[in-house]
């Protein structure tokens, strides 16, 4: 459980909670985006003046998950400190740090995704990611992280989620997530559990429509449940509702409408806080998504989900100050409902310390940074689990006839066939990485990346061509093609291509979703590598030429199809 508050951080809560305005009250009870203010971000007396305007209680900064990771960590925690120095109250500042703080501030250490820890499924490997993440994030001017994941991959189809979980069974989602959790918090930085009642049943994304988990009222307790109740067992200090409806729990349809967590009392007040013992800060996701902005007006929208029991509303915009005083003084919020939310950030904010920030808005608590990083053997450790996390995540999910590892001897000519067109305007150059460790191996790489016509590798063969090995690697970004994880486009025509040759067993690498047997079913050999963090690409390759071995364990069931494809997603196995 997390621990009582001190006397001097009860007195601290009490003397600030009583000195409130009600603005200054509902600034509480609201998350900014530090990243889109109408300025620009460290202009001194616009910040000044927008601060009194709106005197908002915390700020998202760093890269947002689904974009990239963004700036160095040393201007990240100067603006932390000339923000708090303006602001009257001390400020709480939070980041996607899902995969260390790497995954929000480019010059600190990414680490490979959760999938990836949890295929090397150690739960003092969790603790150090973890705890890592705190120590990069904190030095950086973060205290509250917007992380772990808590969600299930139980639908093989969901686009949101793929990397960013720990697999599809509860129980090692359960302990993995704990252990990431305490290493945060017991190093100074808030974890925030999400997405509850938790993402991975549905196919489609909450970015566009409000998603569905249609688990029954027992499926849901002995997956999603468990999960859920072990981390506030173990003293989470904040969650994350979704849009994501739970028709177990809240059936009736608001006409006709599913009833997202993020504006459901039954979910966020009954459930998490009554039924399961929540104490801590409900935080909502992004209030300008589809599932969310489907429900209704903006006023009925942002009331809805504060009465509902979330306390700090994510990015509701400025026009939520105006709104929740009318609210107020009309009567449909009511006080002591503020006052509670208010209290509970108060409470977050005394356990974190940051009510000890300097008058120049330093951070006691955090690590010095040294060049943009933590002080050397810090920062060598931090790189070190990077690493190692890398080495044990690789996993080896088919290899029939023995293909893998290849041998170094024999394999001169490879063809690579590159299937990652992903949106217009987004380029990725990693996957250049892939081929340049070949390359640099010294062997002779053919790169098929047009698809016209789809007999192209065929008509290689027939002028007598030869390749030892033949790669399909696979990789699409988190939201590079909005609503799907899957090859598609030119990467689900290269699928159609491939089979059109005669002489290759094609290799399949996914540096992203985990279940691409799937979609290409005929592949003989498939590595799951989880995602295209350098170290992990670099140890791929030595895998394949048996340097190193696979060590990985799948944290789902990525071969649905041997047997019969479950359509719905919801396979229940036993691990």
């Amino acid at each position: 459980m997390q621990r009582p508050l001190t006397r001097e951080e009860q007195d601290w809560v009490e003397r600030t909670f009583a000195s409130m305005s009600l603005r200054e009250k509902i600034g509480q009870t609201m998350q900014d985006h530090a990243g889109r203010l109408p300025f620009k971000g460290n202009d001194e007396q616009a910040l000044t003046a927008y601060l009194k305007t709106y005197p908002v209680g915390s700020f998202f900064i760093g890269g947002e998950v689904i974009q990239k990771a963004a700036g160095k960590a040393e201007e990240y925690r100067d603006w932390a400190e000339q923000l708090q120095r303006i602001s009257k109250y001390p400020l709480l500042f939070s980041g996607d740090l899902e995969f260390g703080a790497g995954s929000a501030v480019k010059s600190l250490t990414a680490f490979p995704p959760l999938l990836g820890l949890a295929a090397a499924d150690d739960e003092a490997l969790a603790y150090e990611y973890g705890k890592f993440t705190a120590l990069e994030g904190r030095a950086a001017g973060f205290t509250w992280a917007l992380a772990p994941g808590t969600d299930l991959l139980l639908n093989w189809m969901n686009p949101v989620i793929t990397t960013r979980c720990l697999g599809d069974d509860a129980k090692r989602a359960a302990r993995l997530a704990g252990a990431v959790m305490r290493g945060m918090q017991d190093h100074g930085l808030a974890a925030c559990a999400k997405h509850f009642p938790g993402d991975g049943v549905d196919y489609r994304d909450q970015h566009i429509v409000t998603t569905i988990n249609g688990l029954s009222e027992e499926e849901w307790f002995a997956a999603y449940g468990q999960v859920s109740q072990h981390m506030i067992d173990q003293g989470v200090l904040s969650y994350m509702t979704g849009h994501i409806a739970l028709p177990w729990l809240e059936g009736g349809t608001q006409e006709e409408k599913p009833v997202p967590a993020t504006v459901s009392e039954r979910i966020t007040t009954g459930l998490l806080r009554e039924r399961m013992g929540f104490a801590g800060v409900v935080l909502s996701d992004a209030l300008d998504m589809g599932g969310f902005l489907a429900w209704g007006s903006y006023e009925k929208r942002m009331v809805d989900c504060f009465n509902c029991g979330t306390d700090v509303l994510l990015w509701p915009g400025v026009e939520y100050f105006g709104l929740m005083e009318r609210a107020v003084s009309e009567g449909t919020v009511r006080m002591e409902r503020l006052d509670a939310s208010v209290r509970r950030v108060l409470e977050l904010k005394a356990l974190l310390g940051v009510h000890r920030v300097d008058q120049k808005g330093r951070d006691p608590q955090a690590v010095p940074l040294l060049n943009d990083r933590l002080p050397p053997k810090l920062d060598l450790e931090a790189r070190q689990l990077s690493r190692t996390i890398a080495e044990r995540c690789i996993t080896l999910v088919r290899n029939r006839g023995g293909i893998l590892p290849l041998n170094p001897q024999t394999t001169r000519r490879v063809l690579v066939v590159l299937l990652n067109k992903v949106t217009e305007g987004r380029k990725y150059e990693r996957m250049n990485v892939f081929v340049e460790l070949l390359r640099a191996r010294g062997l002779q790489v053919d790169i098929l990346d047009e698809f016209e016509p789809l007999g192209t590798l065929r008509k290689w063969e027939l002028s007598g061509i030869r390749w030892d090995a033949a790669f399909a690697p696979y990789f699409l970004p988190l939201h590079g093609m909005m609503n799907t994880a899957r090859p598609v486009g030119e990467a689900a025509k290269a699928i159609w291509a491939m089979q059109h040759a005669e002489t290759i067993r094609p290799i399949g690498i996914s540096f992203a979703t985990p279940y691409l047997l799937q979609d290409m079913p005929f592949l003989d050999a498939l590595i799951n590598a989880y995602s295209l963090h350098e170290e992990t690409v670099e140890l791929t390759v030595k895998a394949l030429f048996g340097e190193v071995p696979f060590q990985g364990q799948s944290p789902v069931k990525a071969d649905l199809l041997e047997g019969s494809p479950d359509l719905r997603g919801l396979h229940h196995h036993e691990h």
